[in-house]
């Protein structure tokens, strides 16, 4: 199996102005999350494409993207349901961007977070005699964590989803 390149890949398929946006997609995960290039151009065309659903042979073939990047895009991001994968009948499969889910799942993301502070406290109390050092460490991440539960759920409380008619 042929490794994953790192490089950009060089959209055959795609406008300047969908390049320049998936590139800025990819720019973005890759500074964030230190995800390939590959990963990060399929996932923003997959929020711009047209048609939304994309076979797994035009990905590549539109992006210029390995098979084994599209197929990891579909391990990474179908069992969340950010993106719905669909059978063809040559054996092929299809993806596309679930965009009503997307939000969903990262608050499902992001309010997990403050429940680790519940652990934080727990090794606080374990760790009750340890020394200063590990001490120091874990009352930081108490505290990180015990903001996190605070804030987040705050966020989420305010947030309004866009209404479902897009203007100019």
């Amino acid at each position: 199996m042929p490794a994953l390149s790192d490089d950009k890949p060089a959209t055959p398929g795609l406008t300047k102005d969908e390049r320049d946006y998936v590139n800025r997609v990819a720019e973005h995960y890759r500074d964030t999350d230190r995800m390939a290039w590959e990963h990060g151009f399929l996932i923003g065309w997959l929020m711009i494409s047209d048609p939304v659903e994309q076979p797994a042979s035009r990905l590549c073939e539109v992006l210029g993207v390995s098979r084994e990047a599209v197929d990891h895009i579909d391990k990474l991001l179908v069992p969340p349901g950010v993106l719905e994968r669909t059978e063809l009948p040559d054996g092929e499969y299809s993806l596309a961007m679930n965009a009503e889910v997307w939000p969903q799942t990262v608050q499902q993301a992001m309010l997990a977070l403050p429940s680790f502070h519940s652990v934080m406290r727990y090794g606080l109390e374990a760790l009750a005699d340890a020394s200063e050092e590990r001490r120091r460490r874990l009352v930081n991440m108490e505290q990180f964590f015990r903001y996190l539960g605070d804030e987040i759920p705050a966020v989420f409380d305010r947030y309004e989803p866009p209404a479902t008619t897009v203007s100019p």
